[in-house]
């Protein structure tokens, strides 16, 4: 066996397959799993991937326990080979591109068509590329808190309003620091929002303010972590599940703080 962990064997003057070592074949599983876990998604698509991976290299027994901020596992080869490796994951996000960019690369994994050396390279990759340009995500916070203010009942102006509120809290949102706790953010974004929805109704360009607030509400909701939460709960994720949901519910409170706030400094919505 070779300093990299890799054993060659020779049969009848033929290379065959390189096998690996628990340690790489784990730790390759797991670097897939993070990224998965931290864009969003689900525990079971996280436990299942890492654990089809190990079984692709002839892993004999494979454990795998996750929560939404921890990864455990281990792994036993045939030969005796065993690893076993803890990941804390800091931060999660929400990026659906980037879950179905590692499901690819799990495929190749679980297919051997990529080798895990290459692996360390592709994940860097898909970190450093920008899935949308920035101004893409001004025009759907627009289009995204206007459409929600008509579908529920308002106006023309009143869709304005939102657009241009959603644009304030995008704005906000891209630009608070990184070290500013993400519950404290999400109470400045809705402040902000509360008071531009304010603003704008009291200058006279909205009509429907508890429409206007709607429709900026909907675009700091925390959906997809509460839909996972519910589908980490149905498929026996308990902790998981239930830390989601505390999670969301804890959005949903620091949400109804900000434009409590904001009502507060603007003197009433009257």
């Amino acid at each position: 066996m070779n300093n990299t962990g890799k054993e060659v064997r020779i049969m009848e003057g033929q290379m065959t397959e390189i096998k690996y070592s628990a340690e790489e074949i784990l730790r390759a599983a797991i670097d897939v799993g993070e990224q998965i876990l931290k864009n969003g998604g689900e525990i079971h698509r996280v436990e299942d991937t890492i654990e089809r991976i190990c079984k692709a290299y002839d892993a004999q027994e494979v454990e795998v326990f996750s929560i939404t901020t921890l990864i455990v596992a281990s792994l036993r080869m045939p030969d005796g080979d065993y690893s076993h490796q803890i990941r804390k994951i800091d931060k999660t996000k929400n990026n659906l591109a980037r879950v179905e960019k590692m499901n690819d690369i799990s495929r190749k994994l679980c297919n051997k068509t990529l080798e895990i050396s290459e692996l360390r390279e592709k994940i860097d990759s898909i970190e450093k590329e920008k899935t949308y340009p920035v101004i893409l995500y001004y025009i759907a916070a627009m289009l995204g808190a206007g459409s929600f203010t008509l579908l529920f009942k308002g106006d023309i102006m009143d869709a304005l309003c939102a657009s241009i509120a959603g644009l304030l809290i995008t704005f906000a949102d891209r630009h608070i620091p990184k070290f500013v706790n993400p519950l404290i953010a999400t109470v400045i974004n809705s402040a902000i929002g509360g008071l531009s929805v304010i603003a704008l109704v009291k200058l006279g360009l909205g009509h429907n303010m508890d429409l206007i607030m709607i429709g900026t509400v909907m675009l700091l909701i925390p959906g997809l972590a509460l839909g996972n939460s519910v589908r980490d709960l149905m498929s026996g994720d308990t902790i998981s599940g239930a830390m989601r949901l505390i999670q969301s519910l804890l959005v949903a409170l620091m949400i109804a703080a900000g434009y409590a706030v904001a009502i507060f400094v603007m003197g009433g919505v009257s």
